[in-house]
């Protein structure tokens, strides 16, 4: 094998490693160390969700309302984790009734929707959590409905449930639609379940009804895109409102996740319910 090659082939992996440190990092404050540092900050917040909430790929909505200066003596818990599904959500409650929160914070739905988009998007999911069931929007209604449940039943948390974001910046394709028709079905079930329905897909949608961009960006599944994003972010000085300018997106980084401009609207939102009456 010729040296550029071994070369090409070293520089793939130091890549690939370098992305997924960066993208798998375990939030400091996620639910594991705060019941092992028995912290007596008090109120517990908890924001329950997938990678949005993580936000190691995207903007740290979480990290930046921990900063918040009325919230020093809060203890804010992230508990996200990349690629959730409801389903992983419903079997990892006890930890979150363990805690005793006093409001937990719910944004989940996009890893599903992905899912139900092409046998491809449900094979990585599957392969990744060894699903043993289809993902539908019936499954979806049916995980989001036992979550909320169980939260309300085993906690005296306050509930919040965010609908998912949009999926892709081009209202008419496919994703995005199905984004919408997830959005839709999450607050079917917060309102029958009679929590708290923040409605991010919606305004997220309207702002880009308003917004001066002239091309839309539909979703595409892209891994490497995704993964060149995160690591343009960590490696040069680039925003994650820059890439997502670069990327052709205005509220989101690499059409899944959402840049500052997307990540500052669900913040102000969770806001409003942690300190309600103050701007």
């Amino acid at each position: 094998m010729k040296p550029l090659s071994h070369l090409w082939i070293l520089s793939f992996f130091l890549f690939q490693s370098c992305v997924i440190f960066q993208a798998t990092k375990v939030p400091s404050n996620n639910l594991k160390s705060a019941l092992e540092t028995k912290s007596t900050k008090s109120p517990k917040i908890v924001f329950l969700g997938d990678s949005i909430t993580h936000g190691r790929v995207s903007y740290d909505y979480v990290a930046a309302i921990a900063k918040h200066p009325n919230l020093v003596n809060y203890q804010v818990i992230n508990e996200g984790i990349n690629s959730r599904l409801t389903v992983q959500i419903l079997e990892q409650l006890d930890p979150l009734k363990e805690l005793k929160p006093d409001i937990v914070f719910l944004l989940i739905g996009t890893n599903d929707l992905k899912a139900t988009l092409s046998p491809d998007e449900y094979n990585r999911y599957a392969n990744l959590w060894k699903l043993k069931e289809p993902v539908t929007e019936e499954s979806f209604v049916t995980n989001l409905t036992k979550v909320i449940q169980t939260i309300k039943k085993d906690t005296k948390a306050k509930l919040i449930v965010f609908s998912p974001p949009v999926l892709g910046e081009d209202p008419e394709s496919i994703p995005f639609q199905r984004s919408k028709r997830f959005a839709e079905l999450t607050k079917e079930v917060v309102t029958k379940e009679k929590a708290i329905y923040k409605p991010l897909h919606e305004t997220l949608s309207k702002g880009l009804e308003t917004s001066n961009i002239k091309i839309r960006k539909p979703y595409i599944q892209s891994t490497w895109g995704m993964y060149w994003t995160i690591l343009k972010y960590y490696s040069t000085t680039a925003t994650w409102d820059d890439l997502g300018e670069s990327n052709g997106y205005y509220y989101l980084t690499d059409a899944i996740h959402l840049n500052e401009r997307g990540g500052k609207i669900l913040e102000l939102m969770a806001l409003e319910e942690i300190l309600p009456g103050e701007k």
